[in-house]
């Protein structure tokens, strides 16, 4: 009887032995796709703030800094489009 105990008790310990071993392999997985996630979000999050960080709110409604850039996109369209518009579409601009 006791014999019999003792080969069950063992059975037992071998039992949780494996589900431990099974448990270990999922967490580490879990780990490895957590850290894998989080790599990409924080690269696509550096990004996005890289883009944004050029362009405070304050400067972006300088008038001044408008104005600049009204007469480069002028320029540009008079040298790409040149021949093809009249003076009155340039005023228009």
């Amino acid at each position: 009887m006791l014999k019999d105990y003792l080969i069950l008790a063992q059975e037992a310990i071998a039992a949780q032995k494996e589900i431990y071993q099974v448990k270990q392999q999922r967490l580490e997985l879990a780990q490895k796709e957590y850290r894998q996630l989080h790599d990409v979000w924080e690269h696509k999050l550096g990004s996005q703030i890289s883009l944004h960080s050029g362009s405070s709110s304050s400067s972006k409604y300088d008038p001044e800094i408008l104005k600049a850039e009204i007469a480069t996109t002028k320029s540009r369209v008079r040298s790409t489009n040149g021949p093809l518009l009249s003076a009155y579409d340039l005023k228009e601009l």
